[in-house]
């Protein structure tokens, strides 16, 4: 690993960057297919095998957005529109605002703050609201039934933060092509915001808006790398980041371009250390067509990915300034203990890592690869305090995120490769490993938290005892597997009980993570919705909120009953699965 470790160079990494410092690369257009071109050129420099591909996304553009403020006097206001929203075009809306306090939320992905359940529908029909926050897609289906003809979200700072709204995971398909957004959206920064808000307070407001987006199929490269092992090179390893981004884009994610570009360069010169194979891809479409390359890949290529994928790990905003901290990675349960060793063991630091969100990218849940790793380093939370700044999704907790202002002067280059030398470190090791370095003991004891997690809610409303036997039968299970495997450690990993074992534990990664992840069924793609561990028990949290025996009641009991079954014929599905 040493030798891999001490080949990372930073003249690659400048000189994407360089590059990229020069290229909006909105997807499908002509920056993005220069990026692309740029990065296959280093490639063919290096002879590191590609291949580019080219799908037709679906996605939605933000052009202008107009918004005017009209009484009770007339002013231009400055706004932007989210990503499938919906369009109005030429035609002028106005009406009267509304102003809805939620508050700011307190971390950038969560849906579920501040619920609007108690409006009144009657009371914001044909009215715009005023709120603050991001447009979530949760957020955005719960406005749509109250009947209003507009929305504007007050971001939480002087910048505007590009978004996008609609809850669509890729590519509609029959099943949801009806669930893009119908509500026209807007977003402005927090002193307009704050002005409206004094404004309604004293009276009658009304504005008129437009909003302009330019949403279809287009047609978007994507880079798809493949660096053979020398011992078992039909399995790989998928490392992937987004090149398109929002204006320049430099600390999302052009840090991660470099950083993967690189680490491309490095492996392949040292392929003959590789065991197994490193497959990189990069993809457009992440930014405004809600991970529409990520998905096309995990549909175009689904069936190789569930036969040969070991793990999928993702690349996002790394090496980006101020960003020290290793306390907010992203990884499964499975992986814990893997991911602190390897952070520790590249660069001496320690490290937490949390479940990942639905975000990212992360669109192979659904055939089940295990996963670590999303965003990279980021600024420490006492940092983050003294400078004020408030929760972002990228660019290593810089608010430039998702704005013009994310520029060369968010990148730190020793940041950048310390964030390297994890994900090489990570990479080699996994390739490397005998057996795969999965514990899905760890995974069990998670699914045995939530289940008494959720019993505990539940009460005496619905038992969860089945499901929690089972958990604690297939960890036992598990415990005693691991045992048995242990010595294979010292073997050859082309040893047949070797290749035995790893198949075992890929497929405990396949039935499991779905489980945990995932509601609709093998090869689809859930909506970017947060998803609770084990969603088919989460809604025994709201039991106690239901009035016994009411037609909500009974329906959340019929649905328990269900999604136990499944949940409990996975666990044993799992558990008969482990025989060597």
């Amino acid at each position: 690993m040493k030798r891999l470790l001490d080949a990372i160079s930073m003249d690659t990494p400048k000189a994407v960057l360089e590059r990229f410092g020069s290229l909006v690369r909105e997807s499908g257009s002509e920056d993005e297919r220069a990026a692309f071109h740029f990065l296959a050129g280093l490639l063919d420099q290096w002879g590191v095998p590609y291949q580019v591909h080219h799908p037709t996304l679906f996605l939605s553009v933000p052009k202008a957005a107009k918004l005017k403020l009209v009484e009770p006097v007339e002013k231009e206001i400055r706004a932007k529109n989210p990503a499938f929203s919906a369009i109005t075009g030429h035609e002028w809306r106005s009406g009267e605002v509304v102003y809805v306090p939620t508050g700011f939320k307190k971390k950038w992905d969560n849906q579920k703050d501040a619920s609007l359940e108690d409006l009144r529908q009657d009371s914001l029909s044909g009215k715009i609201i005023l709120t603050e926050g991001f447009p979530r897609p949760a957020r955005i289906s719960e406005l749509q039934k109250l009947g209003i003809i507009g929305a504007i979200f007050i971001h939480p700072g002087v910048n505007i933060h590009e978004s996008i709204c609609t809850p669509i995971w890729g590519a509609p398909d029959l099943d949801t092509v009806e669930n893009l957004p119908k509500l026209p959206v807007l977003m402005i920064n927090r002193p307009d915001g704050e002005e409206l808000i004094e404004r309604i307070s004293e009276g009658r407001v009304e504005v008129q808006f437009q909003t302009h987006l330019q949403q279809g199929w287009f047609p978007c490269p994507l880079l798809d790398i493949f660096i053979e092992g020398t011992e078992e090179p039909d399995k790989y390893v998928l490392l992937h980041g987004h090149v398109d981004s929002w204006h320049y884009g430099l600390g999302d994610n052009a840090t991660g371009n470099a950083a993967m570009i690189e680490m491309a360069r490095v492996f392949y010169e040292n392929r003959r250390l590789l065991k197994r194979s490193l497959r990189i891809a990069l993809w457009p479409g992440h930014s405004t067509g809600r991970y529409a390359g990520s998905t096309w890949f995990a549909d175009a290529f689904g069936l190789d990915l569930d036969e040969n994928c070991i793990a999928q790990v993702n690349c996002d905003s790394p090496g980006c300034r101020w960003a020290t901290s290793y306390q907010n990675m992203s990884w499964m349960s499975e992986v814990d203990s893997f991911c602190k060793t390897a952070i520790l063991d590249a660069i001496g630091e320690e490290s937490t890592g949390h479940r990942p969100p639905r975000a990212g990218d992360y669109s192979f849940h659904n055939i089940g690869l295990t996963a670590f790793y999303m965003l990279s380093s980021s600024i420490p939370d006492e940092v983050l305090r003294e400078k004020g700044y408030y929760p972002v999704g990228g660019c290593g907790s810089n608010i430039e995120w998702h704005t013009e202002e994310d520029l060369i002067h968010i990148v730190d280059y020793d940041i950048l490769q310390r964030d390297v030398k994890v994900y090489t470190a990570s990479l080699y090791r996994i390739l490397n490993a005998t057996l795969h370095p999965f514990q899905f003991v760890n995974t069990a004891d998670e699914f045995i938290r939530t289940i008494q997690t959720y019993q505990e809610a539940a009460g005496e409303h619905f038992s969860l005892e089945p499901a929690l036997e089972e958990a604690r039968e297939l960890r036992a299970a598990l415990a005693d597997f691991y045992r048995r495997i242990e010595p294979l450690q010292t073997r050859d990993i082309r040893d047949p009980q070797v290749k035995r074992a790893n198949q075992i534990l890929r497929g405990l990664s396949r039935t499991l993570v779905p489980i945990n992840f995932t509601r609709r069924g093998k090869f689809w793609h859930d909506p970017a919705i947060d998803i609770p561990p084990l969603p088919d028990l989460a809604p025994a949290t709201t039991l106690p909120q239901l009035e016994v025996g009411s037609h909500r009641y009974r329906v959340t009991l019929t649905h328990l009953l269900r999604g136990q079954n499944r949940l409990v014929w996975t666990l044993r599905q799992a558990k008969r699965n482990l025989s060597l």
